[in-house]
């Protein structure tokens, strides 16, 4: 018999701030140690947020706040991290968890993200001389805590170059990923199979496209690093519409869920490859609209 666990504490988590915002500050503890763990703790705010509304997120944040700040104080931050990590990831995402309980649409909620992304790729740009150095100083601080810690700058130059990009890209990815697995905990108690069709039909208007390829181009034309740091939050977007594109495209044609597998592999082993790849497919299902062509009989 199938177990309704699950679905159960689903139910009744959300309408339990106190016990919600305990969950989030627990994980939100472990991501000082575990980073990637930042990503469940956020995602017990999310839900909170997409079944009670704003200010249920906010309450729940507030209480998991002070679990986080006492774990802050007792245990520290890992090297090179300024403050916890999901102090980061809760106030966007509380206002991309509104976006998609007023309106129902995955896409309006990863704008949100996609602005918060180009945010912090501006800034980075605008508050720094050289964001390339601001980086290499930031990495030689963060190992030099460990003994007989040696950096090879000359080796990760280039890496270092690209570092910026990479983490608006990890932010984003931590926003969306925190979002659809609240979503995910949400549907199994109060409307089971709603996620995957929601996810199914995530999608962007034209004019994000337009406007992506016009910031892209225009970071071209002021500086190298820029465009480099811009062409990967567009690559953030449009890899979650190329990753629903597949999913709606195995739905509408009735295809079985094994052909998810290569896609994901090809997503975890190869991430350049496999994050451009469904980028592409993404900015130009924009146009060619795959979910929507059914196969042959």
């Amino acid at each position: 018999m199938k177990s309704t666990a699950l679905p159960d504490f689903a139910s009744w988590l959300p309408g339990n701030i106190w016990l919600a915002g305990a969950f989030a500050g627990f994980f939100g503890v472990l991501a000082l140690r575990l980073p990637p763990v930042a990503i469940v703790s956020a995602a017990f705010v999310a839900l909170t947020a997409l079944d009670g509304g704003f200010q249920r997120g906010v309450l729940t944040a507030g209480i998991g706040g002070v679990l986080v700040g006492a774990g802050w104080w007792l245990l520290g931050t890992p090297p090179g991290m300024a403050f916890p990590w999901v102090f980061a990831l809760w106030p966007p995402l509380l206002a991309m968890a509104e976006v998609l309980r007023r309106t129902g649409q995955q896409g309006r909620s990863l704008l949100v993200a996609g602005g918060v992304m180009l945010a912090f790729v501006l800034v980075m740009h605008l508050a720094t001389e050289d964001v390339a150095a601001y980086w290499e100083a930031w990495v030689h601080r963060a190992v030099s805590s460990f003994p007989a810690a040696v950096v090879p700058v000359a080796d990760l130059k280039e890496a270092l170059r690209l570092l910026n990009g990479f983490i608006a890209l990890v932010y984003g990815l931590s926003l969306m990923l925190s979002l659809l697995l609240g979503r995910w905990l949400q549907s199994l108690a109060f409307n089971p199979g709603g996620f995957a069709l929601e996810f199914q039909r995530l999608s962007l208007p034209r004019w994000a496209l337009a406007l992506a390829v016009a910031l892209v181009w225009t970071g071209g034309l002021l500086d190298r690093l820029l465009l480099a740091d811009l062409m990967m939050v567009a690559i953030l977007l449009y890899f979650f519409v190329g990753l629903a594109v597949v999913h709606g495209v195995i739905a509408v044609r009735g295809a079985s869920r094994r052909w998810l597998i290569p896609v994901y592999l090809l997503a975890t082993l190869l991430p350049p490859q496999g994050l451009a790849t469904l980028a592409a497919l993404g900015a130009v299902d924009t146009f060619v609209h795959f979910r929507a062509q059914r196969g042959g009989s």
